[in-house]
């Protein structure tokens, strides 16, 4: 059965660190792809500093298309509601990825908070979880809540191993206010879509 990787988020905008997890899970959990997912609505943090899911979608676009083991889906951006991860697995499960074993890519800060997340139960159980580890969380912690999920909720997760890369969309769009640089943290050419369109002022 051939591995598809989902990484799913906000991309707001888009980092190094994003693609550096994308292509290193790739490298070691043996995925044929990586599908790179922009939240749609947002209900949560940050929702007043995002910028459009098109302008979200548009940025990834620039870097997506340059790399084929790269793919990116509007499944979320296109739909007027709020949506939730649950069920664009199992849009997916049932659709365009039928037969494909899912890779679920999150942070360890994501990962620590997951169980609150809509009927995990079910994310769970329609994915394996590939986690990256984060600065933020220490790996005595992070190992704890691997094991409490796995034995909650019969969960397959596992590790992508790489240097933790310590930046963040939030420390682009504080640089960007404040006249700082960001180039090395991002892409060139998501950069010059930033100042053409006026993002993150």
């Amino acid at each position: 059965m051939k591995k598809l990787g989902i990484m799913g988020g906000t991309f707001n905008p888009p980092h190094f660190g994003h693609f550096s997890i994308a292509q290193q899970s790739i490298a070691q959990l043996g995925l044929s792809k990586v599908l790179f997912i922009p939240t749609g609505r947002i209900t949560y943090k940050e929702a007043d500093d995002i910028v459009s899911g098109r302008d979200r979608y548009n940025m990834l676009k620039l870097v997506v298309d340059e790399n084929r083991d790269f793919e990116l889906s509007d499944i979320e951006i296109s739909d007027s509601g709020v949506t939730y991860t649950v069920n664009t697995l199992e849009r997916l499960k049932n659709g365009s990825c039928s037969g494909w074993e899912l890779y679920f890519l999150v942070g360890a800060d994501s990962l620590d908070y997951m169980e609150k997340w809509r009927e995990p139960q079910r994310i769970f159980g329609l994915c394996t979880v590939a986690v990256v580890g984060r600065a933020q969380i220490p790996e005595r912690q992070l190992c704890e809540k691997i094991k409490n999920l796995k034995q909650q909720y019969d969960a397959e997760i596992v590790r992508v191993e790489m240097p933790i890369v310590d930046v963040s969309s939030t420390l682009l769009r504080s640089n960007i206010k404040q006249n700082k640089p960001i180039r090395y943290m991002t892409d060139d050419k998501i950069i010059e879509y930033i100042n053409n369109h006026s993002l993150y002022k």
